[in-house]
C-alpha cells in the first residue's frame, strides 16, 4: 500500500473513531475495527484491492442510515469526507458504491458489483454472527427500546425496508429475521467457511435460550421462540440417551419435538405427585444417605431438572398428539405409568415398545432398553410397526398399576416378565457376591469395585444404575460379607474381596450367610459344568481304541498300540471312581446350601 494511501487510512480511522466512539448500539469503534481487520485478511486471501477494502470497512457505518437522519444524509457525510481527504475520484466512487449498498436492509439490499464490495459486506456480516454477533444483537435491541423476547410479537417473514427499520421486533426475533440468513448470503469462499462455525454458535444459543424459556413454563408449546406453537406431535423419552437419538431422527421432521422426562425410578422412594414436596424430599434424602458422595452435586442437579420437567410438561401435553417411547426396561415402564397418571384420559397417545419390535424381527437381538438404540434403529422401529394407540381403558390400567406401586413403598423395582415388582434392596446382592467370586477376588486377592460393577450390570443385562450396585457393594462391606482396600468415596478408588469368616455360623450376618451361599453356588455351578464337559469327553474316549486311531500305520509297532490302549482303559476305570466322588461332593454342597437357607433369619 502506498504511503499516501496509508495516510488516508489513518485519517479515516481518526474520523470514524470520532463518529462511533460513544456508540451503544453495537456499531461502535470496536465493531469498525473488527470489520476492518477481517476485510483486510479476506482481501489478501481473495486477491482484492486491500486499500479499497480497508478504507470502505473503516467508513462503512459512517453512512449507515440507522445512525444518521437519513440514508442520503449519511451518504453525503461520507462523500464529503472522502473529497476533503484527497481520495482519488475513482476510489471515491468505488468506496461510496460499497458503503451505499452493503446493508442487509431486511434482505432487500442490492448485490455487490465488485470483489472489494463483496469482501467488505462479508466482513460486516461475519461480525453480525457468532458470539459477538449475539452480544451486538442485544445491545442494538436495548438501544432501540425493543424487548429481549415477547411471544406475542410475530416473526416478520417478508418485509419492506421501512418495515425492517421501524416495525416492532425483539432481539430473539432478529435471529430468524436476519442473523440465521447470513450464512447463505456470504459472497466469498473464505467467508462462507468462516460463517459455518459462527452460524452454529447462533443456533446453539437459540437452542439454549429456548431450553431455558421452557424451564417451568406451562405455556412453552405456544411461547417457544423456536417452535412458536407449530408442534404437531411430541415424542416422549425417559432418559437423555433416548432423547438424543430421537432428536437426530427428527431433524427432517419439523413440527415434531422431543420431551425428556428423566429420573430413573427403579431405585429410591417413588415420587408421589399428590404430595410432591414431601416425596421429593424423601427421595433426595434417600440418595444422599445411600449413594456415595462422588457426583452428588450432579445427581442433585439431575433430580432438580427432572422435577421441573415432570411438574410442567404433562399438563401442557394433554392437547397434543403424544408418542411415548417405553421399551422392556423397568425405568421406561415406570416412567410410562407415572406420565399417564399425570395426564389422564389423553385423547391421542400412542406407545412404542422399540425393544419388543426389534426382538420380534430378530430373536437373537435383545436390547436392555430404548436407550441402547441409535437414530436409525428408532426410525426402523417406526417404519416396521405402527405405534399402538392407548385406549382410555388401557390408560386407566397403567394409572392403577402406578397407584399399586406407590402403595407398596419400597426402594427397588424390577421388571419380571411383563410385571413391575417391588423387591428388597438386597435383590442383586447374591449376584454381586457371585460376580466377586467369579472374578477370583477371594483368599486375599482384590478386584476393583468398578470392574465388579461393570461385570454385574453387563453379565446380568441389568438396567439398574451403577450407583445402585455400588451402594449395595458398600452395604456388603459394612455387613462383613466383603473386605475392601482403598477409599470408599468413589467406586474407582477401592477394591473388594470375599471375606472368609471364621466365626460360628449362628453369628453370621445375613450378608455373610449370603456370601457363603454365593461361594457354594458358584463352586457347585463350576463343578456341574466341569462334570458335564468331562462326561461328554469320556464318552467319546470310550468309543475309541488304539486300532481305530490307526497307530500301527503311524508308528509301525504293536507295542506302542498296546501301551496306548492300556492307558485309555486305565483312564476310563479311574475316572469312574473320580466321577462318583465328584457327584457325592456335589450332593453334599446342595445339602449345605439347603441348610444355610433353612437356618438363615428372614430379612
Amino acid at each position: 500500500m502506498k504511503s499516501t494511501q496509508s495516510h488516508i487510512i489513518r485519517q479515516a480511522q481518526d474520523f470514524a473513531r470520532a463518529v462511533h466512539e460513544g456508540d451503544a448500539s453495537g456499531h461502535d469503534w470496536w465493531h469498525v475495527q473488527r470489520v476492518t481487520r477481517i476485510a483486510r485478511i479476506l482481501a489478501h486471501l481473495e486477491g482484492a484491492n486491500a486499500y479499497i477494502c480497508e478504507l470502505s470497512a473503516v467508513l462503512h457505518d459512517v453512512a449507515d442510515e440507522k445512525l444518521n437522519e437519513s440514508k442520503e444524509a449519511g451518504y453525503e457525510r461520507a462523500r464529503h469526507w472522502l473529497k476533503q481527504a484527497g481520495v482519488e475520484a475513482s476510489d471515491q466512487e468505488h468506496v461510496l458504491g460499497i458503503i451505499g449498498t452493503m446493508s442487509f436492509s431486511g434482505g432487500t439490499g442490492s448485490a455487490m458489483k465488485t470483489l472489494e464490495g463483496q469482501i467488505v459486506q462479508d466482513a460486516d456480516r461475519l461480525d453480525a454472527m457468532g458470539v459477538i454477533g449475539i452480544a451486538r444483537t442485544f445491545a442494538y435491541s436495548g438501544w432501540k427500546g425493543q424487548s429481549m423476547y415477547d411471544p406475542s410479537v410475530p416473526l416478520r417473514e417478508h418485509m419492506t425496508l421501512e418495515e425492517y427499520r421501524k416495525g416492532k421486533s425483539t432481539a430473539i426475533n432478529h435471529f430468524s429475521e436476519k442473523l440465521l440468513k447470513l450464512k447463505d448470503r456470504m459472497n466469498t469462499e473464505s467467508a462462507k467457511l468462516l460463517a459455518e462455525g459462527k452460524h452454529q454458535s447462533l443456533e446453539l444459543f437459540l437452542e439454549a435460550f429456548d431450553k431455558e424459556w421452557a424451564m417451568g413454563n406451562e405455556a412453552y408449546l405456544r411461547e417457544s421462540p423456536i417452535h412458536r406453537g407449530n408442534v404437531s406431535r411430541i415424542h416422549i423419552a425417559f432418559d437423555e440417551s433416548t432423547a438424543g437419538s430421537l432428536k437426530i431422527m427428527l431433524l427432517s421432521k419439523p413440527g415434531e419435538i422431543v420431551v425428556t422426562l428423566g429420573d430413573n425410578l427403579m431405585a429410591g422412594p417413588l415420587p408421589n405427585d399428590h404430595a410432591f414436596a414431601r416425596s421429593f424430599s424423601a427421595r433426595k434424602q434417600w440418595f444422599e444417605e445411600c449413594y456415595s458422595t462422588a457426583h452428588a452435586e450432579d445427581r442433585k442437579l439431575t433430580m432438580l431438572q427432572a422435577a421441573f420437567a415432570w411438574l410442567t410438561w404433562p399438563q401442557q401435553m394433554k392437547e397434543t398428539p403424544c408418542l411415548i417411547w417405553a421399551g422392556d426396561s423397568a425405568a421406561e415402564q415406570l416412567g410410562l405409568r407415572r406420565l399417564l397418571s399425570l395426564m389422564p384420559d389423553h385423547s391421542e397417545v400412542r406407545l412404542v415398545n422399540a425393544t419388543s419390535v426389534l426382538h420380534q424381527q430378530n430373536p437373537n437381538q435383545w436390547f436392555k432398553g430404548t436407550f441402547e438404540m441409535n437414530a436409525n434403529q428408532l426410525q426402523h422401529v417406526l417404519d416396521a410397526a405402527e405405534p399402538v394407540p392407548l385406549s382410555l381403558q388401557e390408560q386407566a390400567g397403567y394409572r392403577a398399576d402406578w397407584e399399586r406401586l406407590l402403595s407398596e413403598g419400597g426402594f427397588l423395582r424390577v421388571l419380571q416378565g411383563d410385571m413391575l415388582c417391588t423387591v428388597p434392596e438386597s435383590y442383586y446382592d447374591e449376584e454381586i457376591l457371585k460376580t466377586v467370586y467369579r472374578l477370583e477376588a477371594r483368599h486375599g486377592f482384590f478386584k476393583k469395585s468398578a470392574r465388579v460393577i461393570g461385570e454385574v450390570i453387563g453379565q446380568g443385562e441389568l438396567t439398574v444404575s451403577d450407583f445402585f450396585i455400588e451402594y449395595r457393594i458398600r452395604h456388603l462391606i459394612q455387613r462383613g460379607a466383603l473386605a475392601y482396600s482403598g477409599e470408599l468415596d468413589a467406586m474407582r478408588h477401592y477394591s473388594v474381596s470375599l471375606v472368609d469368616t471364621s466365626s460360628p455360623k449362628e453369628r453370621w450376618s445375613h450378608e455373610q450367610r449370603l456370601a457363603k451361599a454365593a461361594k457354594l453356588k458358584s463352586l457347585l455351578s463350576e463343578m456341574m459344568e466341569m462334570n458335564l464337559t468331562e462326561t461328554g469327553f469320556m464318552e467319546e474316549l470310550r468309543q475309541l481304541d488304539a486300532e481305530s486311531l490307526g497307530l500301527s500305520e503311524l508308528f509301525g509297532s504293536d507295542a506302542i498300540k498296546g501301551s496306548m490302549q492300556t492307558e485309555i482303559d486305565h483312564l476310563l476305570s479311574t475316572y469312574e471312581d473320580h466321577r462318583i466322588q465328584r457327584v457325592s461332593l456335589m450332593r453334599s454342597l446342595e445339602k449345605a446350601l439347603i441348610q444355610i437357607d433353612e437356618t438363615a433369619p428372614k430379612e
